[in-house]
């Protein structure tokens, strides 16, 4: 029996993704498949051995998870030097496993130089076989797929244990070898281009060939536009389908703690790109035993919604810093990540962290040293925190590093790190092996994402298609190109000013403005907002509201602002009614939370409170923040 050919190996996983007809109900999809097969037979060399490589990767990684699963498991998750020193009884197997991941570690080597192998020598064609003129897979194709891949796991003479793992229901060999495609898929650019293209492309062939007019055409055109949102979405589901199947290879999932998982569901709604700083974390794991990987960037530039992707997407303990939410204390950092490492990894420690262990990182630090020795064999433990930059260094001792952060970390231990660019004396953070990753030295990448994100929100694809943002560029005259460049220029690669002007639009709020009209910058959109709420005029009621929010250190119930504002001699009749309509129209940069009965407010953002903080904006407020801070305290 000949081994198992990439021709093979790239129909089955395609199929995991694209599936048969009466499997997803999808007619077309099908069709594209055969579209996308027929281009690679017409000589696509460059698409040729990207698919090539993905492939490859696929099915090394996978065999090599099952090695290591196996390893794991007869060695009771320790490590041993030698494999005299593994328990006796499953010496043989250790050694055939070890034996194993050295080849498949050394033919992973092999194809990142292009060095294919036996995954080479088959040509496209062979996928053929496995489809219908139409695209359709033939019969029953994954269980003969599944057949090939134990045929070959005999011809190596496999160990009994790596063979029942590998056919083991949802966690055997093919579904990993699936599940690592789709990731190959959404990680690489070009690959996921071409497949996903040509897929849709098929799936919108219906336009037949006739003599159109002109307005014919532009009404099609408008229908293929929303066709392919639509189909964009089945395209979406199915390879979530695969994301879940990946997650389920892992042997424990950590929880987002409940305090932070509405930022990881916010932070991460409409996310796109950044992959080169995910591809820069990724690299540092490699190269790296252990240590921290620090991103740094201006405010707006995406660090928090980084931080929340890379928790979606990975296993990790996680922290975010929330100057606005009151949560700025290395005391509340070391209670909840303590906590997670107890809970997360059954660690002997009871969950009622006491104080002096919150003054500095000697427990912090055991905690660390013990999972360590949890890990699984190349099992890493990862903690993300956000925004080291609104840490109030007065909960801490003087000298000490932000957040009581160990100089040192164990080994296969990593923290990843998110601030705004401070200067060093600014932010103690004096620890090892560590890299601070600018994302502002990356113009380039950080302009295709912007870019992207702004196409992304106008054609609607993940969500529903924005003919409000459509309209009004039309209405000027204008076409997507001018406004996407003319949008990246003035956003200065902001993404916090992008989600505002863009909702703004959504919402009608500039029904006169021309696009060149729109703000310049996070801080003039601002301002032109302050503007356009009428607070030049010097409105006391209102401006008094929006500073108590300000000024407030934690989030405040509303009837603590109206609470304030009654003790400040405001008229009782009406009041609450009042207060509610001017939260209202600063909602945009509110956040709302309901908890213990009450409604609580804060500011969204820590760049609004900057801005509101400004000398400038102060003076044209015509009040003092002394003035604010007094009014609330008398008020208690």
């Amino acid at each position: 029996m000949e081994p198992i050919t990439w021709g093979w190996i790239l129909a089955a996983a395609l199929s995991g993704i694209v599936g048969n007809k009466a499997d997803v109900g999808l007619d077309t999809l099908g069709k594209g498949l055969k579209g996308m097969i027929n281009r690679l037979k017409s000589g696509d060399a460059p698409m040729h051995q990207e698919i090539q490589m993905a492939v490859g990767r696929a099915f090394l990684l996978a065999q090599q998870s099952l090695v290591e699963d196996c390893l794991s498991e007869l060695m009771g998750g320790k490590e041993y030097k030698n494999s005299w020193d593994c328990p006796p009884q499953y010496k043989n197997e250790i050694t055939w496993l070890n034996q194993k991941l050295k080849r498949l570690k050394a033919d992973l080597q092999k194809l990142e130089k292009g060095q294919f192998g036996e995954l080479a020598v088959t040509p496209v064609a062979d996928i053929d076989s496995l489809l219908t003129p139409d695209g359709a897979l033939v019969g029953d194709t994954l269980g003969v797929v599944r057949q090939q891949l134990m045929v070959v796991l005999q011809q190596e003479n496999a160990i009994a244990l790596y063979q029942t793992k590998a056919v083991t229901p949802q966690v055997g060999l093919f579904e990993r070898m699936c599940a690592y495609f789709a990731v190959e898929m959404q990680h690489n650019p070009v690959l996921r281009e071409m497949i996903q293209g040509q897929l849709l492309t098929q799936i919108n062939a219906n336009l037949k060939t006739q003599q159109v007019t002109v307005k014919d055409l532009t009404h099609s055109l408008q229908n293929l536009a929303r066709d392919v949102v639509r189909d964009m979405g089945d395209i979406k589901e199915l390879l979530e389908r695969l994301n879940n199947q990946m997650a389920a290879l892992s042997v424990r999932q950590l929880p987002v703690p409940d305090d932070f998982r509405w930022i990881v569901e916010d932070k991460t709604k409409g996310f796109v790109g950044r992959e080169f700083v995910f591809d820069a974390i990724e690299e540092f794991f490699q190269q790296q035993r252990k240590g921290y990987f620090i991103i740094g960037a201006e405010p707006g530039m995406g660090k928090s919604s980084i931080l929340a992707e890379f928790v979606r997407r990975n296993d990790c303990i996680v922290y975010f810093n929330q100057r606005n939410e009151g949560i700025t204390s290395a005391e509340q950092f070391l209670r909840s990540v303590c906590i997670q490492l107890i809970q997360d990894y059954g660690l002997s420690h009871s969950q009622d962290i006491q104080p002096e262990n919150t003054c500095n990182s000697n427990f912090f630090k055991n905690l660390l040293n013990e999972v360590r020795g949890k890990l699984k064999l190349n099992e890493r433990l990862v903690i993300a925190v956000d925004a080291l930059d609104e840490v109030d260094l007065s909960s801490q001792s003087r000298g000490a590093n932000v957040l009581y952060l160990p100089e040192d970390l164990p080994d296969d231990v990593y923290l990843i790190v998110t601030k705004r660019l401070l200067p060093p004396d600014q932010l103690p953070l004096r620890v090892n092996n560590k890299r601070l990753f600018d994302v502002m030295q990356h113009p380039a990448r950080n302009q295709e994402d912007v870019e992207a994100y702004i196409r992304q929100r106008i054609n609607g694809v993940g969500a529903s298609v924005s003919v409000s943002i459509r309209q009004w560029i039309q209405n000027r005259g204008a076409n997507e190109e001018e406004f996407v460049s003319t949008l990246v220029e003035k956003s200065e690669g902001n993404f916090m000013y992008l989600r505002y002007v863009l909702d703004d639009i959504e919402k009608g709020a500039y029904p006169k403005l021309e696009i060149r009209g729109l703000p310049s910058g996070l801080q003039d959109y601002y301002y032109k907002h302050w503007e356009r709420m009428g607070m030049n005029d010097k409105p006391l009621f209102k401006i008094k509201i929006v500073y108590i929010l300000s000024e407030s250190p934690i989030p405040i119930p509303f009837e603590e602002i109206v609470a304030i504002l009654d003790a400040d001699g405001e008229e009782e009749i009406g009041l609450a009614v009042r207060v509610q309509a001017i939260l209202d129209e600063w909602m945009q940069f509110l956040r709302e939370e309901e908890k213990y009965g009450q409604i609580f407010y804060s500011l969204y953002h820590s760049s609004f409170r900057d801005f509101l903080r400004n000398e400038k904006t102060v003076k044209r407020a015509g009040i003092t923040l002394q003035g604010i801070i007094e009014m609330m305290a008398n008020s208690r």
